[in-house]
């Protein structure tokens, strides 16, 4: 396969630099890292095996920045929530490698609007064999307390306002799945200013969230922002309409990207507190 250029050029790039390094006397091992990491998403990326479909995404997801942004590296066991037909499972199943493990979280409700076939293709085969099709409701998830490094909430944050779940609900058991110094990821179409759950309580509205409300919300159930990226924005989109809109065909939404941290003493303040 024929690599873009421009992803020849970042992974030139990359050895070039590694190689400068070993002729120094001393090296930045974190400079290296950083290096390795970008060189393992951008191979994803780039890889054979990824649907057509999945990358005339591309251009407007930028998938490979935004996992960077969202701190994914090998060896990570990572969850997806409501990952629909599986574009960033695939991505993330690449990424982790054969040492890190990836939940794909479907309900009941998603196969009764989309039935299971795209699902299906991505895990046919085997081809993903480090990713778990996990089809549990959101009440219900399963996952085992401090138990996953990362979850990913991809464009589907504002779903959890119009289902019958409760969106705290499901924060709080995401908090408890994750390890003390986890990730939370959320990535979202932006909804106006300070409206906060009004465009995305309709299953027939327009499937936005308020930016402000998301923070708000994730905050209150004990995690911390760690990092928030403009690379999706779109200042001409007048966020009033759902992305699905025909209007909107082809053109990029105005989107926000939120990476939050599970505190890393947050099993210690636990204890403490279990004592008094």
């Amino acid at each position: 396969m024929k690599l873009p250029q421009s992803i020849l050029l970042i992974l030139s790039l990359s050895l070039l630099l590694q190689g400068c390094n070993e002729q120094t006397a001393t090296t930045d091992d974190s400079l290296e890292d950083d290096h390795y990491i970008s060189q393992t998403l951008y191979t994803a990326v780039a890889h054979p095996e990824r649907p057509d479909k999945d990358q005339q995404r591309d251009a407007r997801r930028k998938p490979a920045q935004v996992l960077e942004i969202l701190g994914v590296t090998p060896g990570m066991t990572v969850v997806e929530i409501m990952s629909g037909g599986g574009y960033y499972t695939e991505l993330l199943s690449r990424v982790v490698g054969s040492n890190g493990k990836v939940y794909s979280h479907n309900n009941k409700m998603y196969y009764d609007f989309q039935s299971d076939k795209f699902v299906t293709q991505r895990f046919q085969d085997n081809r993903l064999p480090n990713a778990i099709r996990w089809d549990k409701e959101l009440n219900d998830l399963q996952l085992p307390a401090e138990s996953v490094d990362a979850v990913f909430l991809m464009l589907v944050y504002h779903d959890l306002y119009w289902s019958e779940n409760s969106p705290q609900q499901v924060i709080a058991s995401l908090f408890n799945a994750l390890k003390p110094g986890g990730t939370l990821a959320i990535v979202d179409h932006s909804a106006a200013q300070n409206s906060g759950e009004q465009a995305a309580k309709d299953l027939h509205g327009i499937h936005r969230i308020d930016e402000q409300l998301v923070k708000d919300t994730i905050l209150q159930a004990g995690f911390m922002l760690e990092a928030e990226s403009d690379i999706l924005r779109n200042p001409d989109d007048p966020r009033d309409k759902a992305f699905f809109d025909k209007s909107l065909l082809g053109k990029p939404t105005d989107r926000f990207v939120l990476r939050f941290k599970k505190p890393t003493n947050f099993a210690k303040n636990t204890k403490n507190a279990n004592r008094q």
